[in-house]
């Protein structure tokens, strides 16, 4: 499965409607992939949303992957999971087979050693400049991770402040593309 170079994360703020409403305008922008990310829910309405989200999906021919945050909720016909830096380096061998799509978000050097361990499809690295969600976050800035980016094989996708506008300057600095979720998604 083929990750795509703009990747987009569900928004927590939406409304599960909304959320829909945007799933289905991810086509008119040329995507068919996005990761359900959904941190301000219980586990209840997680489940509950996730069956409208699964049926949306097939409707519209739009592949997503969830969260690991969500990994006690995760559909039967889910593509992949993307694992967050703290489930990452609990894992002691890859969570789902290779007909899954397995991603990782990481900050340092030694959650990348660990998602290469894992053999997982690729990661995101962040964050690449500071944002509203993670304001005591200083970015790493392209520099840094230029140098980060030349020292793994895995395909990258820079995240943190970014728009769809910096696609080029992330793939000058080695990224095989970007992620972000405010400017990234529509509705």
């Amino acid at each position: 499965m083929l990750i795509p170079k703009i990747y987009p994360i569900s928004p927590s703020n939406q409304k599960t409607k909304q959320l829909i409403k945007s799933i289905r305008l991810l086509k008119s922008n040329q995507l068919d992939f996005f990761q359900y990310r959904r941190k301000n829910l219980n586990p209840f309405e997680v489940e509950e949303e996730l069956n409208l989200v699964q049926q949306t999906c097939q409707e519209e021919e739009i592949r997503f992957i969830v969260n690991s945050f969500h990994a006690r909720q995760i559909p039967k016909n889910f593509s992949g999971i993307h694992l967050t830096s703290d489930d990452l380096n609990s894992n002691e061998k890859r969570p789902v087979g290779k007909d899954k799509v397995l991603g990782a978000s990481c900050h340092n050097q030694k959650d990348i050693l660990k998602a290469e361990s894992l053999q997982v499809d690729y990661i995101f690295l962040s964050p690449i400049r500071q944002t509203n969600s993670h304001q005591y976050s200083k970015g790493i800035g392209w520099e840094q991770f230029k140098s980060v980016v030349n020292r793994t094989h895995l395909p990258v996708l820079a995240l943190g402040g970014l728009e769809k506008k910096d696609l080029s300057k992330a793939e000058e600095c080695g990224a095989y593309g970007i992620a972000g979720i405010s400017k990234f998604w529509s509705g």
